[in-house]
């Protein structure tokens, strides 16, 4: 059986040709590793320093009911750009019961649980 995961976007702004990319990433690197891609979480106007964010909300709400399940994003910058709030997000999700698997921008994965 495949590993449940959500994907998670944040933007800044409100590109939707971006945000359509980075689904698209999201969609064809889920397929390539036998993921199972339950939904895509989107956050937009939402600046790197904010923690609380109303798709991030949902998505940790998600994984406490999903057991094995993990969060994909494109990079981790998706997260935050600001080191202190990517890690307290990392840890909510793992609180939550979730791994993080990130695209890197060369393609490459990384599936192994973040610490």
């Amino acid at each position: 059986m495949s590993m449940t995961v959500f994907g998670y976007i944040r933007l800044e702004d409100d590109d939707e040709a971006e945000e359509d990319r980075l689904h698209d990433l999201l969609v064809a690197h889920a397929v390539t590793e036998g993921l199972a891609l339950a939904d895509v979480y989107v956050d937009r106007h939402i600046p790197p320093a904010r923690i609380v964010r109303p798709g991030l909300t949902e998505l940790l709400a998600r994984l406490q009911r999903t057991e094995g399940s993990g969060v994909l994003v494109a990079t981790v910058d998706h997260f935050s750009t600001h080191p202190s709030v990517r890690e307290a997000i990392e840890v909510e999700i793992g609180n939550a019961g979730g791994t993080v698997l990130v695209v890197e921008a060369s393609g490459a994965s990384s599936s192994a649980p973040r610490t």
